[in-house]
């Protein structure tokens, strides 16, 4: 039991334990990509900052061309959401999934809620 101070009354809040029997694996693919992406946006911009900056080392008789610079800055941009978002999404429907048979068998795992 809980005690919370609001609006100049105290209220006696109880908790109680609830079990998650199952997670949707398509809303948990969803979320997943979604959070993902955006962690594979912010390391995009990281390796294009590095790449923007990093020397690229003389090969001899055949230089690098002047526009791969930009191109793997602006690829890693692209890509790395993309190829996070997908990772995630496949990863949080397995683990969803894998998640659904264990608490089948074994019970679901119990959250306290107000």
């Amino acid at each position: 039991m809980r005690a919370l101070f609001k609006g100049g009354r105290l209220q006696l809040l109880e908790a109680e334990m609830r079990k998650i029997k199952r997670f949707d694996a398509l809303s948990v693919m969803r979320i997943a990509a979604i959070c993902y992406a955006a962690l594979g946006l912010v390391e995009g911009a990281l390796f294009s900052v590095m790449f923007a900056f990093m020397p690229f080392p003389d090969t001899g008789s055949h230089p690098l061309p002047w526009f791969l610079r930009p191109l793997f800055s602006g690829f890693a941009i692209v890509f790395f959401p993309l190829l996070l978002g997908c990772v995630g999404a496949i990863g949080g429907g397995l683990g969803a999934a894998v998640y659904n048979v264990a608490a089948r068998y074994v019970g679901g795992i119990q959250v306290e809620v107000e």
